[in-house]
């Protein structure tokens, strides 16, 4: 029974040990990731956020998404912004976890108008999205 106990103390300290290693591991990289053209900081933006850019200026949209469901955001085409990338941010080393998926956008053209993105499964063509989320923005 003494061995048990040795065993069960010896597992939990492996794991406060290997929680621990690994919280210094992910994260954030402090904004820098990439900057806008122009020499500033990339600007994030989220759910209910009115986008203001300059020509030429890079920004991100972040939204909760769960790739391992098949689900993932997609941009709807835009007269003042491109689409450059996307990229997936979790904070759990866990299978299965959730996240933030990053979608990275530079503007292209003076004018406004709405920026559009749907949650849905890419394999999955002609059924609506599960989401929608609506950015007023506006290009100087």
């Amino acid at each position: 029974m003494q061995k048990r106990g040795a065993r069960a103390g010896a597992v939990a300290g492996l794991v406060v040990l290997l929680a621990l290693s690994l919280a210094g591991c992910g994260g954030s990289d402090g904004g820098s990731g990439g900057g806008s053209s122009k020499g500033g900081s990339t600007k994030v933006y989220g759910p209910g956020d009115s986008i203001a850019v300059k020509a030429g200026d890079t920004f991100v949209i972040a939204l909760t998404a769960n790739p391992t469901t098949g689900y993932s955001w997609s941009a709807a085409a835009n007269p003042n912004a491109r689409y450059d990338s996307s990229k997936q941010v979790t904070g759990s080393t866990l299978p299965g976890a959730g996240g933030t998926q990053q979608l990275t956008f530079t503007a292209t053209a003076s004018g406004s108008s709405t920026l559009v993105l749907s949650y849905s499964r890419p394999f999955e063509p002609g059924v609506p999205p599960v989401q929608t989320e609506s950015f007023p923005l506006t290009v100087t």
